[in-house]
């Protein structure tokens, strides 16, 4: 009998060891799609609008990833500066964010900003600010 409770013991803890670890190596994965999935953004709209932006941060905060980027130098002057900021970094870093940690969690497909995992439903929030360099 007693050695059933220690086998049973045994098995809950590395059961639980590897629920853990399983949730930590999520965390670490979308950090870095979303960190990968914004700089391929910003290289993208960079070279298609002939500006400059920069990451300026990226965090993982519980279920919120939070993206801020400075928009260094606008684009040319045939385009309205808060459609740009709006309709074009916005959406264009936002979907690159999600494609990749999709593709690097096999998530899936979703029409928000958000991504469903089996462990949690993680939110894209993106914040632009105007720099200068």
């Amino acid at each position: 009998m007693e050695f059933l409770i220690l086998v049973a013991g045994i098995l809950l803890t590395t059961t639980s060891l590897f629920y853990l670890s399983l949730v930590n190596n999520e965390i670490a994965t979308i950090t870095q799609a979303a960190h990968d999935g914004t700089e391929s953004a910003i290289a993208a709209i960079e070279t298609k609008y002939g500006c400059s932006l920069n990451l300026d941060y990226l965090q993982l905060r519980d279920n919120l990833i939070e993206i801020s980027i400075v928009i260094v130098s606008a684009p040319s002057e045939n385009i309205n500066w808060l459609e740009f900021k709006e309709n074009i970094v916005k959406k264009t870093v936002e979907e690159y964010v999600l494609n990749h940690i999709q593709h690097a969690l096999g998530a899936r497909p979703s029409t928000t900003n958000t991504v469903k995992t089996a462990f949690c439903t993680y939110v894209v929030s993106i914040r632009l600010k105007e720099g200068t360099l």
